[in-house]
């Protein structure tokens, strides 16, 4: 069982602002990824609007696998202006986290804006995750906030509904 449920699924709390690797530590099980691929892109019309760039400016592009002690969970897919963290080429993400990348360049996340739906994997990410390709994932898109009010990164992630559920806490104003 992990975290007090029943079913053996990995639980979140999405009032956190936490990376992965913290997240998975903290419930004393062991995170790691795998890099599927990781340069340099145009930002092109969306992303330069996103993050405030030019279109011709670069944004970093990584997708990425998530382990939870060898399973995969999630596959995600993270955009990240250059300007911010120009030498991420050279930086190992297997290594290093992407919040802890934030950190080294001054970076301090301050929150993040997040949607969720349900869809059906493309065939080769399925293959990545494991699952069939008919299996619903949950599907999240986030935008993540400096706190200089920067849009610092966005990111899709792929998420496994059999390995893993979310919770949220409502507070009456």
């Amino acid at each position: 069982m992990r975290d007090n449920d029943m079913s053996g699924k990995i639980q979140r709390n999405m009032d956190d602002l936490k990376g992965f690797n913290s997240t998975i530590l903290e419930k004393g099980l062991k995170p790691s990824v795998k890099i599927i691929s990781k340069y340099l892109r145009e930002a092109g019309n969306f992303y330069a609007e996103l993050f405030k760039i030019k279109p011709d400016d670069r944004v970093f592009f990584i997708k990425r696998l998530c382990f939870v002690d060898d399973d995969p969970v999630s596959l995600e897919e993270i955009y990240i202006p250059e300007y911010l963290v120009p030498k991420l080429s050279g930086i190992d993400l297997n290594l290093f986290s992407v919040y802890e990348t934030y950190k080294m360049f001054g970076i301090n996340l301050y929150m993040a804006e997040e949607t969720l739906d349900l869809i059906l994997p493309e065939p080769k990410d399925a293959e990545l995750l494991k699952v069939d390709k008919e299996m619903p994932l949950m599907y999240f898109q986030s935008t993540s906030y400096d706190d200089k009010g920067r849009v610092i990164e966005y990111d899709k992630n792929y998420v496994r509904g059999d390995k893993c559920d979310f919770s949220v806490c409502f507070f009456k104003e």
